[in-house]
């Protein structure tokens, strides 16, 4: 089943014993991106730009962990 959806997938799976994610707004390379706290690295969870080029740096794909 393929399902076409603006809502984030975090809404239409809920789990209630799941912990909450914490995130935060923080620059890598100065190229704003959104992080999440997980076990204490932050995880690069998307980038904030609007520069295409940024979309290319390997340091803040999507994923990458800053320590």
């Amino acid at each position: 089943m393929i399902m076409y959806t603006p809502v984030p997938p975090e809404v239409l799976w809920y789990e209630e014993d799941r912990e909450k994610a914490q995130f935060v707004e923080g620059t890598v390379q100065d190229i704003p991106v959104q992080m999440r706290l997980y076990q204490g690295t932050n995880i690069v969870e998307r980038v904030l730009s609007t520069d295409p080029l940024h979309f290319l740096n390997s340091a803040c794909q999507p994923g990458s962990k800053i320590i």
